[in-house]
């Protein structure tokens, strides 16, 4: 059998009468109720990809603005080009 390792968490009166009620509902013990709902968490955000900071996220977006820039160096008003070219579409059918 393999060896287990305790696990401590604090709970307020009322998180541990809540826990309590719902795993006498599943007729479990709070421990294995507490462990299981940990467990399923844990497995479902295995496969996540972890969280980036502000200072992550405010990178990639200056690469991407960075990589239009360079993609545009005449700097036109694509958007405005593309509203147009549509326009001259709508026009024509």
């Amino acid at each position: 059998m393999p060896t287990r390792k305790p696990l401590g968490v604090r709970a307020t009166p009322e998180q541990h009468r809540l826990l309590s009620e719902a795993a006498a509902r599943e007729h479990r013990s709070l421990s294995g109720f507490v462990l299981r709902a940990a467990l399923q968490v844990a497995e479902s955000q295995r496969s996540a990809k972890p969280r980036r900071s502000r200072e992550e996220i405010m990178a990639i977006v200056k690469a991407a603005q960075d990589e239009v820039r360079k993609a545009n160096p005449d700097d036109r008003d694509i958007l405005e080009e593309l509203i147009q070219e549509r326009r001259r579409e709508a026009a024509s059918e």
